[in-house]
């Protein structure tokens, strides 16, 4: 749909465009009405206006007053006609009292009586009147001469032909059709435009196909087992983020779709190991990421188009190592229990030939030797880890490690004091922070010590585990090599091991996130004897307030 949705027509666009076109002829067409008749209501006053002034401008003039009283043609036609030249206007008639023309622009009329009504200028009032004389129709002004002494001694008419005055209106109606014919054009053309991009813009779908596509995203993105974000370019807002983004950043809630308004990541307050990477422009394919106390798999790409806005997927892989590192532990166990087997039917065909032979005592002893040897213990010091340990996922653990250092020729060796009551254990959060403190330092210690075994100079781990004042205190301690940088072993991706990447410098990171977010306390420093490398956590059984921590 989207492929062939650009270039097919789109009954939307149409239906817009039609409405734009209609809406701005319209427009133009009132607009122009309105502007011609006030247009023509202005051009018909002026010229009343004009005929008037020019009226009483003559009826006032020097020496015209007595001229018309003693009918004085030869003094008046000059006046009136040198009036009429000068300002434009179609006629002026200079008539008596009565009526009778003393001027006019065709001298064989005077003489004649005025055609119009003039009884009202006779009395002494002005007139203003539309009247069809003898040049044809015209708007006229009729205003009295007065003598001296303020007797009307005669009247002047002064007249606009009308045809004068529509010619004037055609060329003010024709500027503004013009006017409204290049309004109407660029209207059309800015809604053909405006269409253009509205088609652009929708890649010429339909309403409901918008709706049912938004509806689609809407589902797809409340779906996906994967978190998005989708960062706007230049800007780095975030234009979207769906809801198993929000949840793997521990964020409130998801991002709606804007481009303006929206949020950063450092405003969002995303984990800084993310920002600054995403912050890089070299490629990020597959990179696994600490992010909080998740290990989170990062993709990032580059949206082609006009926006080029970058795309970031992110997968939870904490369950994903946590289920690596059981199968790791599981063929660990396998192996033990093949070399066990192997042993043991060594054991065994030892203690039947001592039984054979009448020593009793001597397989008996000997039993009970390979078995203390079995369990790891030194004497009465090998006492049951599961009932010296309250929290039977930590003992388990223990257990699991102690098989794989056998395994791997390393010995564990547990601490007499290590001991957690019952009521020292917390509940199960508190239960699953202490595996993952406890697992990630075994295994950083059994890593470090193995390398001292390949040395011939050591491979051995202690490992203590005990309550103290409301918090479980955990001491791992190895012989290997030790840290050079102790800082620098908690930065996500530092290690000292070559290997997959996406899997090293991990777990002391993920320890210290642990300890901070618990209100706890990490020391590491070297062995008594300088060798090897020590670390000492404090874990409150229960979370501490920020306000306790200070």
């Amino acid at each position: 749909m989207t492929t062939t949705g650009a270039r097919r027509g789109s009954r939307l666009v149409r239906r817009l465009l039609v409405l734009e076109i209609v809406t701005v002829v319209l427009t133009a067409v009132i607009a122009g009405g309105v502007s011609a008749w006030t247009t023509r209501q202005t051009i018909e006053q002026d010229a009343a206006d004009k005929v008037r002034a020019v009226a009483v401008a003559l009826a006032s003039a020097p020496g015209l007053a007595d001229a018309v009283a003693a009918r004085d043609v030869a003094r008046v036609q000059p006046a009136a006609e040198a009036a009429r030249l000068g300002t434009g206007v179609s006629f002026v008639t200079v008539m008596d009292p009565a009526g009778t023309r003393l001027s006019h622009p065709e001298p064989a009329r005077i003489g004649e009586t005025y055609q119009g009504t003039f009884a009202p200028a006779a009395a002494g009032a002005t007139l203003v009147e539309t009247f069809p004389g003898t040049l044809g129709l015209s708007v006229r002004a009729i205003v009295p001469v007065r003598g001296p002494d303020g007797a009307v001694v005669g009247m002047v008419a002064v007249g606009q032909l009308r045809v004068e005055v529509a010619d004037r209106i055609a060329r003010e109606l024709a500027v503004l059709a013009l006017a409204a014919a290049v309004a109407i054009a660029l209207g059309v053309g800015l809604a053909w435009l405006a269409a253009r991009r509205v088609k652009r813009d929708t890649l010429g779908l339909e309403p409901r196909e918008i709706t049912a596509l938004h509806r689609h995203h809407e589902a797809v993105m409340a779906a996906m087992r994967e978190g998005l974000l989708v960062l706007a370019a230049g800007t780095g807002r975030v234009v979207v983020m769906n809801a198993e983004a929000a949840r793997l950043l521990d964020l409130p809630a998801p991002v709606d779709p804007t481009r303006a308004a929206g949020p950063t990541l450092d405003e969002l307050g995303v984990d800084p190991a993310l920002r600054e990477r995403l912050a890089d422009d070299s490629p990020v394919t597959d990179e696994t990421l600490l992010v909080g106390e998740r290990l989170l798999l990062v993709n990032r790409a580059e949206v082609t188009g006009p926006t080029r806005d970058l795309v970031v997927t992110l997968r939870d892989r904490t369950e994903l190592e946590a289920m690596t590192r059981e199968l790791d532990d599981a063929r660990s166990v396998t192996r033990a229990l093949r070399f066990a087997a192997h042993e043991h039917a060594n054991h065994l065909q030892a203690v039947s030939t001592l039984i054979e032979l009448g020593a009793q005592d001597d397989a008996r002893d000997l039993a009970q030797r390979w078995t203390r040897d079995l369990l790891g213990g030194d004497g009465g010091e090998d006492t049951d880890l599961r009932e010296r340990l309250a929290d039977p996922a930590l003992a388990a653990l223990v257990l699991d490690k102690a098989t794989d250092a056998r395994d791997r020729g390393l010995a564990l060796r547990i601490g007499p004091r290590t001991a957690l009551d019952p009521g020292d254990a917390g509940d199960e959060q508190a239960s699953t922070d202490r595996v993952t403190v406890v697992g990630n330092l075994l295994d950083n210690a059994l890593d470090a010590a193995l390398e001292s075994a390949h040395a011939g100079r050591g491979g051995t781990v202690e490992l203590d585990v005990h309550a103290a004042d409301g918090a479980v205190v955990v001491r791992v301690a190895d012989d290997g090599p030790g840290l050079a940088d102790p800082d620098a072993a908690f930065t996500p991706g530092w290690s000292t091991k070559e290997g997959d990447g996406s899997r090293r410098g991990l777990g002391l990171a993920l320890v210290r996130r642990v300890v901070d977010r618990r209100g706890g306390r990490l020391d590491v420093g070297a062995g008594p004897d300088g060798r090897g490398t020590v670390f000492t956590v404090t874990l409150p059984v229960r979370v501490q307030s920020p306000e306790v921590r200070r």
